[in-house]
């Protein structure tokens, strides 16, 4: 048949079966090669069902302990203001619950006041917040006897001071105070000296213990009192003020009006330390 044909005619056949035959076996190759292959679209689609899937199983974050909350609700209601303090500090602060409870925190405690007692905050912000009876000196060119405390992250720590100034130091080791007839010994391991304008102060300045306590409410009740002070270079000897008196009540009763605990210092239910106890409440 194709001898009958020209050569162009046999040339033209020949190059489309050649053309024919390349298609098909490019065909069979990528069908073999490729064709098991998902489109594009389809792995897109995968990947976004498997990031999906992930956050559905984020775990959800904690719920704030209820009984945390509970707790300062509660010593909030009794006044209990060193309990709040304390607790408030073991709940988040991003939570929404620490903003509410602070709040009231705050209020409750502006809305407590203390009569006589004036807060001093300090040289520095760093410093800690000192609350002070009225008629107790700022420096140390006065002899005085007091009680003040201090206010350390919310928590009330009383304090009990003498200063004592004088041209030259006395060496001071050893107070004696004597309300209406009772004395109280305080034995002094070593004082803090200062200079002040006319000479030296001489400084005790402790944390109030329970013998310092018992002397500050025979002084609240006595009608007369002194105070005795002995030391390696010489002694001294003064009355102690009715306003000096008078600054221990107010200063014990400032501090727990504002939230502070004196229930350490008692030895039982029968001393006079009960009503301080009862005014908190």
């Amino acid at each position: 048949m194709f001898k009958n044909l020209s050569d162009e005619t046999r040339y033209g056949l020949l190059f489309v079966a050649g053309l024919t035959g390349l298609l098909v076996v490019m065909l069979v190759l990528n069908y073999t090669l490729g064709g098991n292959e998902k489109p594009d679209a389809e792995k897109v689609k995968e990947k976004t069902v498997i990031v999906t899937e992930a956050k559905k199983d984020a775990p959800p974050p904690k719920p704030l302990p209820k009984s945390v909350v509970s707790t300062v609700r509660d010593a909030l209601k009794q006044g209990n203001y060193s309990t709040a303090y304390m607790e408030i500090n073991n709940v988040s602060k991003s939570s929404p619950e620490y903003a509410e409870l602070r709040k009231q925190l705050d209020e409750a405690t502006r809305q407590r006041k203390a009569p006589g007692v004036r807060k001093d905050a300090g040289a520095s912000q760093s410093a800690p917040v000192r609350y002070f009876d009225e008629s107790t000196p700022r420096n140390r060119t006065s002899d005085a006897v007091f009680v003040y405390f201090v206010d350390l992250s919310g928590i009330l720590v009383p304090r009990f001071c003498i200063q004592s100034p004088a041209k030259r130091p006395l060496g001071i080791t050893r107070f004696t105070i004597t309300a209406d007839g009772k004395k109280f010994e305080i034995m002094v391991p070593a004082v803090k000296v200062e200079n002040t304008e006319k000479g030296v102060a001489e400084v005790y300045d402790v944390p109030l213990d329970r013998k310092g306590y018992e002397a500050a409410l025979a002084l609240i009740k006595a009608k007369t009192a002194t105070l005795d002070i002995s030391g390696s270079n010489g002694k001294s000897n003064r009355e102690i003020t009715d306003n000096e008196k008078k600054g221990f009540r107010r200063v014990l009763e400032g501090f727990v009006a504002l939230g502070g605990n004196l229930n350490y210092l008692q030895e039982s239910k029968g001393t006079p330390a009960a009503s301080q106890k009862k005014h908190a409440k």
